[in-house]
């Protein structure tokens, strides 16, 4: 029984001891462990072998296998590193899966769902969305000053929710349709290469052929507001000397950069009513006011638990020689010295079985940073294989 404190001290100093040397690993060493924890992924799902013989000009028999792991991974996070007893490192992933819930691989151990999706715990990297916000149809004066009074409502809400939350920021997004190539290589920036976008298009719902019949199907899409009732009654024309009043549907999609199915997609009616006895700039009445507050605030929450889901990942958008850039800046949390792995997501986890994946990674650093774009040099890795549109996953050590 006395040997019993001594060999727990033991272990404590032993494991103490292999938790401090993980943190002083060299760039090689955490991208090999990186690539170990790769692997280990792709083993988690089911693997389909493919091989294929055939008979060269010198009649030399020839193989050529591949492996492709079930495991559909669309965003990595490196998030600690540890060592074992032998002193061979491993890396402790966070993944999403292609539902996108999140999951995670405890080095050593097996990969595990997480059953409620969190924030990361620093709180620095955000999703950057890149806002459009389009009319559909013919507006009036009037009503083209309740419109844009409705996006400033609806940009607040969103954007709040997102500050509160420590999730996404909410940045305008440039329109490159239409240019040529020499016009968006002399006009474009890096904020025509942002990871999101948020579209918000405002539809006008049309009117009926009836003067008197209001809008078509409007009454079943949302609930009337007062000020729609009382123009409802029969006995009174109320065509003149009325507020301007317009029923309209906002359609928002939120869309990941280089996919064409949005994550998110919601339609939300709602009526637009102006102030009565307003003799300056027309503005919402109260009701609408509040109505459209709170439809806003329902697909902010929508969208929280979207974006909640998602992890934050980064695209190569340029690769000279040893020079990198991708798609994070300032305003997503990067930083300068923060680490990057630069990775090829359409073989990895996938494909990691097969010989040769390993060059498919590539440790960097970051060097320059701008407000939507990175610069980055490489550390360890063969740099030479990095290609635009690879993917850029945060290798930064959590503890």
């Amino acid at each position: 029984m006395r040997r019993l404190p001594a060999l727990l001290i033991t272990l404590l100093l032993a494991a103490s001891s292999a938790g401090v040397w993980a943190q002083n690993l060299s760039m090689e060493e955490k991208l090999a462990a990186i690539r170990k924890s790769l692997v280990e992924t792709a083993l988690e799902g089911p693997t389909k072998v493919t091989a294929t013989q055939w008979i060269d000009a010198q009649g030399v028999l020839r193989e050529s296998s591949s492996f492709r792991s079930g495991v559909e991974v669309r965003g990595v996070r490196v998030v600690g590193y540890t060592t074992d007893s032998e002193g061979e490192a491993s890396a402790k992933l966070q993944w999403q899966d292609s539902s996108g819930k999140a999951a995670g691989k405890t080095a050593g151990g097996s990969a595990h769902a997480v059953s409620s999706c969190k924030p990361m715990a620093s709180g620095r990297m955000q999703h950057l969305l890149g806002l459009q916000w389009n009319v559909s149809g013919r507006f009036s004066a009037e009503e083209q000053n309740l419109l844009d009074e409705l996006r400033s409502h609806w940009l607040k809400q969103l954007g709040g929710a997102g500050a509160t939350a420590s999730l996404w920021r909410i940045t305008p997004q440039p329109r490159s349709e239409g240019r040529s190539g020499y016009e968006q290589a002399l006009l474009g920036s890096g904020s025509d290469d942002l990871p999101w976008l948020l579209d918000l298009t405002v539809v006008a719902v049309p009117r009926s052929e009836d003067s008197n019949g209001g809008w078509t199907n409007a009454e079943n899409r949302s609930p009337m507001l007062a000020e729609e009732i009382a123009r409802a009654s029969p006995r009174i024309n109320w065509a003149f000397n009325m507020p301007a009043m317009v029923r309209v549907e906002v359609h928002m999609r939120l869309i990941a950069r280089n996919q064409a199915k949005p994550v998110l997609t919601l339609s939300t009616p709602m009526t637009l009513i102006a102030q009565d006895g307003n003799w300056g700039i027309t503005q919402l009445s109260n009701s609408s006011r509040a109505q459209a507050l709170e439809l806003a605030q329902n697909n902010a929450l929508e969208m929280y638990k979207t974006m909640v889901c998602q992890t934050v990942v980064g695209e190569v958008t340029q690769a000279l020689g040893k020079q990198f850039r991708i798609n994070l800046g300032a305003a997503s949390g990067v930083r300068v010295g923060d680490t990057w792995v630069l990775a090829d997501a359409s073989k990895l986890p996938q494909r990691a079985l097969e010989p040769g994946s390993a060059g498919q990674t590539v440790m960097a650093k970051v060097q320059y940073v701008t407000e939507h774009y990175a610069q980055l040099t490489p550390t360890a890795g063969p740099a030479q294989n990095v290609q635009t549109r690879w993917a850029a996953w945060s290798a930064e050590d959590a503890h």
